[in-house]
């Protein structure tokens, strides 16, 4: 299949955040949005009018839609308890599927998954979307081109005070951890290679909160190689508001990545790193980078990177069998919360704790 051919796609869910999938799909240079399933008869007529939809392309199934369509490929929008059966559905229809994180609410239910598209030989790629913004684009090449040395500790904080104006995030037990610090887990696995082995987690709520759930977290990660990474998260911030990436510092054995508000430097251990480092800025022994030139980013690049996947038939970066671990930190964080205690992600991927 050549990598330039326009593929056909069609959207499971039209939910808040599938309502917003719509209009990215509608603009992706790579798709083109065959149709749009909903099992609410309702929201499918909001949507012909709000997206510009024929009849034709509004559906109450999955089967209609390929039967009327034939995509060669499904975005799931769904809520993440039912990420699996649809994605089941899809493989065995034969659709490459782009899934929206988490891969599901189960290590149980994204195992079967990842065994159902191996057995139909189709692309399953998890939509991590922070991977493919420039920033971290550009710091994944920077360690992988060894500025740092080896990665030896890491320092992440996100503080954000977020309002949703109600809705389930307000009244989930774990927001943070579960809908937002997934990004930043997966970050650290994805962007700098850090793989966790165990987590030590605690959570809490603090006393002007408009959550009903924990809030605020801490989680103090090891990898194989005994390095750690410290994460410090806030959805209820007083004060310091970082970007929606967050503040981070990779420091390694040749110097120390500083990532936030979309720029990046460095802070060599030696002055002469300096003059050997193409394309920086020196300022006061710091050199500045400029950000990696990405044609699109965040779900476009996305979209881009399933489309490359599904062309070349390689997996994607960000394919359901690797996404496992990222689904691993996130329960394993909260499992430590649960218990108090350090968690291994081998049990977590093993013992396939309750859903999040």
């Amino acid at each position: 299949m050549p990598v330039s051919e326009k593929l056909k796609i069609v959207q499971v869910g039209l939910g808040g955040w599938g309502w917003s999938w719509t209009d990215i799909v509608k603009t992706s240079p790579d798709w083109t949005l065959a149709a749009v399933v909903d099992i609410d008869a309702g929201r499918l007529k909001q949507a012909a009018a709000h997206h510009g939809l024929a009849d034709s392309q509004l559906h109450t199934t999955l089967a209609s839609a390929v039967a009327a369509t034939r995509p060669d490929a499904c975005l799931v929008v769904v809520p993440p308890e039912v990420h699996a059966p649809v994605t089941i559905e899809a493989a065995r229809l034969g659709l490459h599927c782009l899934v929206e994180k988490p891969i599901a609410g189960t290590v149980a239910d994204a195992k079967a998954m990842v065994a159902a598209a191996a057995e139909a030989g189709i692309r399953l790629m998890v939509n991590q979307n922070y991977r493919f913004r420039r920033a971290p684009r550009t710091v994944k090449k920077l360690i992988a081109d060894g500025v740092v040395g080896e990665v030896g500790s890491v320092s992440i904080q996100f503080q954000k005070a977020a309002h949703f104006g109600g809705g389930f995030r307000e009244k989930m037990a774990h927001p943070l951890v579960v809908d937002m610090a997934i990004h930043h887990f997966d970050q650290l696995r994805g962007s700098i290679g850090f793989e966790p082995v165990e987590v030590t987690a605690r959570s809490w709520n603090p006393k002007w909160s408009w959550f009903d759930g924990d809030a605020a977290a801490t989680a103090t990660f090891r990898s194989a190689s005994g390095a750690v990474a410290v994460y410090s998260g806030s959805w209820v911030s007083q004060g310091w508001q970082t970007t929606w990436d967050g503040d981070w510092r990779i420091q390694g054995t040749e110097g120390e990545l500083h990532w936030a508000d979309n720029a990046v430097s460095l802070l060599p251990k030696s002055v002469f790193t300096s003059v050997f480092v193409p394309g920086a800025r020196e300022r006061e022994g710091r050199l500045d980078f400029d950000l990696l030139p990405l044609e699109v980013e965040d779900r476009l690049a996305s979209l881009s990177a399933f489309h490359r996947a599904v062309a070349s038939g390689e997996e994607a970066e960000t394919s359901g069998a690797d996404n496992l671990r990222t689904l691993a930190t996130v329960l394993a964080v909260r499992l430590s919360v649960e218990r108090g205690e350090t968690v291994t992600l081998e049990e977590v991927l093993s013992s396939d704790p309750a859903a999040i």
